[in-house]
Formats: structure tokens, sequence, C-alpha cells
């Protein structure tokens, strides 16, 4: 079979989203059968409940800023399936896509492969092909049994711990941090910004198992800021383009692999980190794409990340609307409670995926408007917070659908 365009190509791809198991022997087993080419790669190795992706982003910028060239690997895609493979933030093209797709078509035949899989395989390839200097590969679910998990970095780092997929990584924290711990190997240092002392036990057990040193935040001191956010980490002032609170955790953790890298012998100068750290851009997680409305998008796709998101909504021009959608395997009950504390303005909706809830079993008995179609209930949105803010939020599968294709269309303009 050869596929003729890149559209046949992503098609076949994300048809194969449920394929496999959870759980990675067998993926492992597969890049063992191609000679493991992700050992010729130096890596950062990056897992969490959340933060995980604009951790990855905020070393990436820090890097780059450094001289060095940089893969990121990160799930799911916002904009295009390209955006989860880049190189220097930018995204691997359809042509190289196309490539691979025909290249590896019978190794993923043969290995039952699933989407994320390929995902992982073809930016191991590229990276190796591309010759980049470093590599950072985000974990999409888990750790111990990801695809991902067939690295062994120079760090690996552990974000934050939270409520998330539960019915595959526990129903404790307990649970969910041994699966997160999963990605800890012998002798390789471990950061953490997590700071549930149920949590730090986990990791400091996994990694005194592996003889592995484990690295905890130190003290982030904010400081008043009118544009962007500011705050002082070991000694260095931080600016950020962003009014999302959370960002500052996921920046300082991104600041201190930064340091730990430089005391590995990188070249990587105070400026750099605050150059990085100030460029980085990470669509979809408190990104403003308007502002008449003030329209603001947001990946809060559990409670863990609709707690951290709370406290920047409470900054936004009143009245505040929310659009919200989630995936049917997520605590929704819990995320519209969290919600409503904010905003007694709150519309539901659904999109077309396998795995996304209905209005139905989002609304239950909460006080909130059911409006089936998202166009519809973004229009609504949209009208009623003149002079306000309209925050989108929910998973990202939903966000990537907003962004691409209705907002757009309301607004009439590309974002």
């Amino acid at each position: 079979m050869m596929f003729k365009t890149i559209e046949d190509f992503i098609t076949y791809s994300e048809a194969r989203m449920a394929k496999g198991r959870f759980g990675f022997d067998h993926f492992k087993k597969a890049m063992n059968d191609l000679g493991n080419p992700q050992d010729e790669i130096k890596c950062i190795h990056i897992a969490g409940t959340n933060g995980k992706g604009s951790t990855t982003n905020y070393l990436r910028s820090i890097l780059q800023e450094a001289g060095y060239k940089v893969g990121s690997f990160t799930s799911p895609h916002l904009i295009v399936h390209n955006d989860r493979i880049r190189i220097n933030d930018v995204y691997i093209t359809d042509e190289q896509l196309l490539i691979y797709g025909n290249r590896f078509y019978h190794f993923i035949e043969a290995n039952n492969l699933s989407m994320f899989e390929i995902d992982m395989l073809f930016a191991v390839t590229y990276f190796k092909e591309q010759k980049v200097d470093y590599a950072l590969y985000e974990v999409g679910l888990g750790g111990r049994l990801d695809a991902t998990n067939i690295v062994t970095p120079l760090l690996s780092i552990i974000t934050t711990i939270g409520f998330d997929h539960m019915e595959l990584l526990g129903h404790t924290l307990k649970l969910i941090s041994k699966e997160k711990a999963g990605i800890i190997k012998d002798k390789v240092p471990c950061l953490t910004a997590e700071p549930k002392k149920v949590c730090l036990s986990v990791f400091n057990e996994v990694c005194e198992l592996h003889h592995s040193p484990l690295i905890q935040l130190s003290k982030i001191k904010k400081l008043s800021s009118t544009e962007g956010l500011s705050y002082i980490y070991q000694g260095l002032t931080i600016h950020l383009s962003t009014m999302a609170l959370y960002q500052i955790k996921n920046s300082a953790t991104a600041c201190e692999a930064a340091l730990f890298l430089r005391n590995l012998g990188l070249k990587i100068s105070d400026q750099a980190i605050i150059n990085g750290l100030l460029k980085a851009e990470w669509k979809g997680r408190f990104e403003k794409v308007s502002d008449t409305p003030l329209i603001i998008l947001d990946g809060a796709h559990n409670s863990h990340g609709i707690a951290a998101l709370k406290e920047s909504v409470k900054l936004l021009p009143q009245p505040i609307f929310v659009v919200f959608s989630a995936l049917k395997d997520k605590e929704t009950d819990k995320m519209i409670g969290q919600m409503l504390d904010v905003t007694p303005h709150l519309i539901v909706t659904e999109f077309d995926f396998y795995r996304a809830s209905t209005v139905d079993l989002l609304a239950k008995d909460f006080p909130v408007e059911k409006v089936k179609d998202p166009k519809e209930a973004i229009k609504k949105g949209i009208l009623r917070s003149k002079g306000g803010s309209l925050l989108i939020t929910g998973s990202l599968y939903f966000i990537s659908e907003v962004r691409q294709k209705i907002l757009p269309e309301l607004l009439g303009k590309e974002l």
C-alpha cells in the first residue's frame, strides 16, 4: 500500500488511535528491531498530570535560545497533526510525514502500532535524521507504560500530580504517582514540581530504588506586573508573556531543568533562560485570541487543570461567560462545579470525537445551559460576553476544533 497524499496517511494513522493496548512491551520490542534509534539522541523526558506540555515548550525555548537544535514531541495536536513533532518549534512537514508513512507502513502493520506509537516512531526517526542536539519527549499517558518510556534521558521531569485517567492509572494519588514515577531510570536524576507529601514519598522511594537524585523546585517569589507575569527564581528575574498564573510553576520547572543541564556542561546563559521563557508561547493555554470581545482559550482538561485556571479567570473583565466541553472519562461534575464557583454563566456543549461526552452527561442537574452544537454555543457566548470575557475551556481535542474551525468562521480570521 502507498499513501498518495498526506490526508490519506493522517486518516489511516488517526483511525489507529485506539489500536494496540495500554502497555509498551510490544513497542519496545518493535523499536529494538529497528536498532533502538532513540538511544542515539540525548533527551529529556517529561511526565505529569498537568503542565507537561507547557514545561516542554518552555525548556525547548530556553535550549533554542542557547543555540541548540531542539526536537520536541508533544500531544495531542492543537492545530494540525504535524505540530506533535517539531524541531526548533517548526512542525514536521507534510512531505516528511508522507515519506515516513510509506517507509514504515509494513512495519506499522506488522507490529500493530497505535497512532501515538506511530507518532513516537516518526519523532525519533526525524530527530535522529535531522541530527538534533537534544530531544524533549512529553509523556502521552501515565509514564510507566507510555510509548515514550523507551528513552533513557539525561533528566526525568514530573510536573504535578492530579486525578486523571484513573481507570488506567489508579484512583489514588499514590497509585497515579507510581505510574508517573515509572519514567525514572537508573542513576538519572528526577526533577519534580509536585509539593504534595503523598506524591513525594512515592518519588523518593522510586528514586532510591534507582539510585537517582530527586530534585525539587526552590522557592518562587512572585512579583506584581501589569503586562504579563514576573517572578524571581534562583536569583533570576523572569518575565512571562502570559497572564496564566499556573505558568509560573511550569516555567520555573523549565528554568530548574535548564540550570541542571548547565551543570552537566551545556552552555546555557542566564540571559538564554530569561529570553527563552519570555519568548515562549504555547497555544491553547490561556491564549487570548480576540480583544473585542475578549476570548480566552484554555485546554484545562481535568479538575486539576480547572483548579489552576480558576485563579487567572478571576482576573478577567466581568461578566465572565464560559463554554465548556470535555471527554467522558473526566471528573466533569467536579470541573463544572469548579467553574460555577467563578461564574454562573456556563454553557456546556459537545464535539465530534469518540471519547467526547454529551451535553446531557455534562449538564446533569447543574444550573447550566445545554447547547449541543459547539458553533452555536460559542456564538451565544460571544454575543453575551460583550463588555466582559468569554472563556472556552475543557478538552484539548475540543480546543483544537474550536481553534481550527469554529472561531475562524465566527471571527472571520485565521488564528
